[in-house]
């Protein structure tokens, strides 16, 4: 998904889940509705948003963008790493089929853009065929072409394999954010309740549900709504963060494969 499609994309997660959100709220809003969920979870949650204080609802709100936005990037970088992962098995299933030319193995790179392991062959023989005094110099001889060759590649690699996995993990950290604030902004929201609700006793000590009920619904809310932002953030935030890292390690393994097999045949030219 590198290419103009991905703004796409992400623009429409982004609309389909500020849809959902509409619905939800204008399901809050029936009163209907709002009775049947009662029925369904056991607790009425759309009537302790609207008992909730105006910093209980602005910490919600927060929290309703923090966990919009997480989801789409969940999503997103869900079937991007899948996609790389595809296509990775892909390129790999046909390079064994090959006959192992790195001629051969750069046409099909073109086939597999999501790939990081076709990406570090690309670059590999594009090095190659720009810096045509590995193949052949006057003034080097072959043992200092292969050394110069080798130093060049490695770097090469080191390079693409670095970019290779920040393209991979980028918008993770956006996911490592949410776990990390939400459930912060959850426990401002819970302080803030309790304070509300015990400033909500009369002076001979005598208090009414109805009055704690403000401080009491921002305090359990906002302490759940931290909680739904981040549990799944964080555990989809593990997820890839593994994902990535099995591809890394498959960089890794390729780009030593690929040095051995470039250092064999500009071996070869050079005998």
């Amino acid at each position: 998904m590198r290419s103009s499609a991905r703004p796409a994309v992400l623009a429409t997660l982004f609309a389909s889940l500020v849809f959902m959100l509409g619905a939800t709220l204008a399901f809050a809003a029936d009163g209907d509705s709002s009775a049947n969920l009662r029925g369904w979870l056991g607790v009425d949650l759309f009537a302790m948003i609207r008992s909730a204080d105006i910093l209980g609802k602005a910490c919600l709100f927060v929290l309703s963008l923090f966990s919009i936005s997480s989801w789409a990037v969940m999503v997103y970088k869900f079937l991007h790493i899948r996609q790389a992962r595809r296509q990775t098995d892909g390129f790999i299933e046909v390079c064994n089929q090959g006959s192992g030319n790195l001629d051969e193995a750069f046409k099909i790179t073109s086939e597999y853009p999501e790939s990081p392991l076709a990406q570090i062959l690309r670059e590999a023989y594009l090095e190659l065929e720009i810096e045509d005094w590995y193949r052949d110099s006057a003034f080097l001889g072959p043992g200092a072409r292969l050394e110069m060759a080798k130093t060049g590649i490695e770097r090469v690699f080191d390079r693409t394999i670095s970019n290779e996995v920040t393209h991979l993990e980028s918008k993770l950290s956006f996911l490592a954010t949410t776990t990390n604030v939400c459930p912060f902004i959850g426990l401002f929201g819970t302080v803030w309740g309790i304070m509300v609700a015990f400033q909500s006793f009369s002076p001979d000590g005598s208090i009414s549900l109805s009055s704690l009920a403000p401080g009491l619904s921002t305090a359990l809310l906002t302490t759940v709504g931290g909680l739904f932002c981040a549990i799944p953030s964080s555990i989809m935030y593990n997820n890839l963060t593994h994902r990535v890292r099995v591809l890394a390690s498959q960089m890794d393994s390729f780009a030593l494969e690929l040095s051995n097999i470039v250092q064999k045949q500009l071996m070869k030219q050079a005998a």
